[in-house]
């Protein structure tokens, strides 16, 4: 149901999902060159591919996640803690991305975070949003239920 507020924003969070694997969410910078680190493989020069698997995955599992979430519309209880569900793993990612600078990080090297680190920000507030107007969507379907 497109038209729902909450389905807008499942699809919001399932675009930055999708956006998410190609920016560059950390710069690291040796003393011979600068590379970005993203979610993509390509991006970040095959050399600490590694130590991104788990952000990878989790972004995976959102986008999935968000996308199924949408066509639940029918199961507002599910749909509702799916939606929570959303944003624990955003956070989990945020976290992730800011925990992978000391896992990298290499005897004078540098690590700046690029606009690709606060992406999951936007995305925990969509995901927060939709799950405010599902409770908001089972509410008034009780209290119809209720006046009845």
């Amino acid at each position: 149901m497109i038209q729902r507020k909450q389905t807008l924003f499942l699809l919001a969070v399932a675009i930055i999902a999708i956006i998410l694997f190609f920016l560059p969410f950390q710069k690291l910078t040796t003393p011979e060159n600068s590379w970005p680190i993203c979610l993509m493989s390509g991006c970040s020069a095959g050399k600490i591919t590694s130590n991104i698997y788990f952000p990878m995955v989790l972004n995976i599992i959102v986008l999935i996640l968000s996308i199924a979430t949408i066509f639940l519309y029918k199961n507002r209880v599910f749909q509702f803690k799916l939606s929570n569900l959303l944003v624990l793993f955003n956070l989990m990612i945020l976290g992730l991305f800011f925990l992978l600078d000391f896992t990298i990080i290499e005897q004078g090297s540098s690590i700046t975070y690029q606009a690709g680190a606060f992406i999951p920000v936007i995305s925990i507030i969509f995901a927060y949003l939709a799950s405010h107007f599902i409770k908001k969507d089972e509410q008034m379907v009780r209290n119809a239920d209720r006046i009845r």
